[in-house]
């Protein structure tokens, strides 16, 4: 499995509970809060129970929204570009 994301075969559901994992137990209460704050969850009913559950690890298709709220409330924290959506990954020159 490790050679998934070595390769860049990983999916967004692999990215997204592996870089759950590694912020789960940093990721601060605020982060939704800030998130709502900064207009995130707009694709939700309800923005802040969704973002909630994104922060839970209970919408696995959320990546996107997992990585804007990791930067926003943890912006020391550098996300592994192998953990980054597809269409976020940096091209390689």
């Amino acid at each position: 499995m490790l050679d998934d994301f070595l390769n860049g075969t990983a999916t967004e559901k692999q990215k997204y509970f592996l870089l759950q994992a590694l912020v789960c137990e940093k990721l601060p209460n605020r982060a939704v809060d800030m998130a709502v704050r900064a207009g995130m969850g707009g694709e939700f009913k309800s923005a802040s129970v969704g973002l909630q559950n994104v922060k839970l690890g209970k919408v696995p298709s959320a990546l996107r929204d997992l990585v804007a709220m990791v930067r926003l409330s943890m912006p020391d924290f550098e996300i592994p570009e192998f953990l980054m959506p597809a269409d976020m990954q940096r091209q390689a020159a």
